[in-house]
């Protein structure tokens, strides 16, 4: 990417003051809003200690309760190696030391102005200083910098008296307030800056992950290590650069990584989006919850509506930590009003070519955010994630079986890593906000991830005069290394130095009546279960009434007679015989029914919209993640489905019209129309689960769940209708289930 002129300091003004600066810790009371805080905090104190009694009362008669219900449960014993589905076995266990989860280490010093870009728009920057760059006479000792580019508000501006109970006075950020201070406790400066568009820093959003937004990172970097500088290099840097990520901030990371600039040593993006269509419309359906959440999210923070993000925000929190004075926060902000409807441009489009309408007046598609295959000029048309490989950067990942996108990085990893690449996959969701609790006997505990992130850049980026007591043993080697968490394992960790693991297998299990079977033996001459209708809320803790009540289909194996671990993606075949709808939607979820006969326990899904069933052959960095099948004959079943999801490609499902006429016909016409629709056109549909690592226990069952929709999470099949196909397992026309199982048993 060109760079003609470099960023610059803001002139100084009453706008804005000159570079970055001390700042000033803010008085007790600054404003009217800090008194009314006061006053409503006050009120609810006093409400709180009137009620106090009543809540500890509720509380012992509840503990007595469930005490009580857990000594009477005919629950069996736990398994002694589930009770090690914990963090108790995670290699980087030991607590930080000197911050925290609420405050920064002691003597960390907060500098804050605006950086201005080479386009005249103003980033907000605060750069943080740990100790040891600190000299006593005000002078700065060079350390390596983090980078961290933030789409969610570098840090939150806290009213009194709660900022006194935060990070010592001091914005505090909310989200990976504890990630830098893992960071700073390694002698480490962090150089946090709001994107444009957001936070205090000026400027329009465009589009996400916009090439200016690159851009902005990489003058930067030019700006704390002297590139283009009347002033040269920052003094506190070394000139050694790390970027850093969590969600959409890796995505900004990893894009301007991939630029090679000389200053950047390592790069760390965890739960990075690498193919936006098929992570937020899996299937070809929209993941209308998480992009209506996101959105509104973004919306409300770009526009300091704390209000709308909370009724109690404001009396807590002022908004985003200012750069300078609050008139130029107030000024940055109004220019957010111009920023890119994300959620106006998804609801416009039903396949992933179709093109939208973005801020600069042009318009792009979802294929032109995949990080995979889209060439880009500025990478001398090369793609960002192969272009990262080709900078032999050292990359951690970090991902989640609970997130999406555990794909991008399974795929990532195993088609592009080289030397010094390193894979975390945990049992998290998005941003690794929660544990996910996949069994009552797992203790839900959280991971100190940061450990990882803070070994990682010491080990590439060394501080003068310091040195690690010892190479953490998952950084010794330079090979790529994985290591992912099987859930219901003991030991759960496990690592590898490639993907999928060795002696990793797909094996197929056929649908049959109610029934996953290992052999097709079992299958009957000719049979087929229609998928119900797509009129229940569908929701995620299952019960036999959801599907007596034929809200969805269950099939079951029977008592597995040893443990068995599922790692990779699971694919479904499906053999669907046409009935009068055009459309229908498959909701499929892997679970498990515990050695007790109580309630499925949820594993991973994976979704179809049948009009996108469509494929075509899939690319290197699928094909490098996809394990190969056991049976050679039905490999090609087995395969993981890469859908086009293109426009030209969208394919009704095969009605025929002449069926219409028996809409309103007698009764014996209805037989009739049910015989004919037995015997109707049959085509095959293929759909993938997300990836994850679980390990089933003896005496459980392998259960498969098939819903036709799920309207808490996703937008609707217009063209669904009462008629869906039917589900074809006989001999003739197989439906199978592909697991990615470990043939030889984990170390457990």
């Amino acid at each position: 990417m060109s760079r003609a002129r470099g960023p610059s300091l803001i002139a100084g003004s009453d706008e804005a003051p000159e570079g970055v600066h001390p700042t000033n810790k803010a008085s007790r009371i600054s404003s009217p809003g800090d008194v009314v805080a006061l006053a409503a905090l006050a009120c609810g104190g006093v409400v709180g200690l009137a009620l106090l009694p009543a809540i500890l009362g509720v509380r012992c008669v509840r503990g007595l309760y469930q005490a009580g219900k857990k000594i009477c449960s005919k629950d069996p014993v736990l398994d002694p190696d589930m009770a090690q589905d914990c963090d108790g076995i995670w290699p980087f266990s030991e607590k930080p030391g000197g911050g925290g989860a609420q405050q920064f280490p002691e003597g960390t010093k907060r500098l804050a102005g605006y950086v201005k870009m080479s386009d005249g728009v103003r980033i907000a920057v605060d750069v943080l200083l740990p100790p040891c760059a600190q000299g006593a006479d005000g002078t700065f000792h060079p350390v390596p910098c983090v980078v961290h580019m933030a789409r969610y508000w570098r840090a939150w501006e806290m009213r009194w008296p709660i900022r006194e109970l935060l990070n010592r006075g001091e914005p505090w950020d909310f989200l990976l307030g504890p990630w830098k201070s893992a960071l700073l406790e390694s002698g480490f400066a962090v150089v946090s800056a709001d994107v444009r568009g957001a936070g205090a820093s000026g400027g329009v959003q465009s589009v996400v992950w916009s090439p200016r937004e690159t851009q902005d990172t990489l003058e930067l970097i030019d700006f704390i290590v002297g590139v283009n500088q009347p002033a040269g290099r920052q003094p506190w840097s070394d000139g050694q650069v790390a970027l850093f990520g969590v969600s959409y901030d890796a995505g900004a990371a990893v894009r301007a990584a991939a630029h090679k600039h000389p200053a950047v040593k390592a790069v760390v993006a965890s739960f990075l989006f690498g193919d936006i269509w098929r992570e937020l419309f899996p299937g070809g359906i929209m993941n209308r919850w998480f992009l209506q959440s996101w959105c509104n999210v973004n919306s409300r923070l770009d526009n300091a509506r704390l209000a709308a993000i909370h009724p109690f925000s404001p009396l807590i929190m002022k908004g985003a930590a200012p750069a300078s004075s609050r008139k130029q926060l107030s000024r940055c902000v109004s220019e957010h009003r111009g920023n890119w409807d994300l959620m106006s441009a998804a609801g416009s489009i039903k396949a992933i070519d179709d093109p939208v309408a973005i801020g600069s007046g042009e318009t792009m598609t979802c294929q032109n955010l995949e990080l995979f295959a889209n060439p880009l000029p500025s990478l001398d048309g090369k793609a960002v994630l192969p272009a990262l490989a080709a900078s032999q950067l050292p990359t951690l990942l970090i991902s989640g079986w609970a997130c999406v996108t555990s794909g991008t990085a399974c795929a990532a990893f195993s088609a592009l890593a080289g030397q010094h690449w390193r894979l975390l996959l945990g049992p998290w969701n998005h941003g690794g906000v929660q544990h996910v609790r996949y069994c009552r006997e797992t203790k839900l505990l959280k991971f100190p991830k940061a450990k990882a992130v803070q070994e990682f850049l010491l080990y590439h980026m060394p501080r003068q005069g310091f040195a690690q007591s010892s190479v953490p043993a998952w950084l010794a080697s330079p090979k790529p290394e994985v290591h992912f968490y099987v859930c219901g394992a003991s030991p759960a960790w496990q690592h590898s130095t490639e993907w999928p693991p060795k002696n990793v297998v797909k094996k197929q299990l056929w649908l049959s009546t109610s029934q996953l079977t290992w052999t097709k033996d079992d299958l009957e001459h000719e049979g087929s279960t229609q998928l119900p209708k797509a009129t229940d809320l569908v929701r995620y803790k299952w019960k036999a009434s959801a599907v007596a009540k034929g809200r969805a289909l269950l099939f079951e194996t029977s008592v597995c007679p040893t443990t068995l671990a599922v790692i990779g993606s699971a694919v479904l075949t499906l053999r669907l015989r046409s009935s009068k709808d055009q459309d229908a939607d498959i909701f499929a979820y892997l679970r498990e029914r515990p050695p007790d006969g109580g309630d499925l326990v949820y594993i991973t899904e994976g979704a179809l919209r049948l009009s996108y069933r469509r494929e075509e052959e899939a690319p290197d960095h699928e094909k490098a993640a996809d394990p190969h099948s056991s049976d050679s004959s039905m490999a090609s079943f087995g395969v993981v489905p890469h859908h086009s999801y293109r426009r030209q490609d969208i394919q009704m499902l095969p009605a025929e019209d002449s069926w219409t006429w028996e809409r309103n016909c007698s009764a014996w016409c209805a037989h009739l129309f049910e015989s004919r629709m037995q015997a109707g056109e049959t085509t095959t549909a293929r759909l993938k689960f997300f990836p994850v690592a679980y390990r089933f226990r003896a005496g459980s069952k392998i259960a498969l769940v098939i819903a036709p929709d799920d309207a808490a999470h996703y937008a609707p099949n217009p063209l669904a209708g009462p008629h869906p196909p039917f589900i074809c397992h006989s001999t003739s026309e197989q439906s199978m289930l592909w697991l990615p199982i470990k043939e030889q048993q984990l170390s457990l």
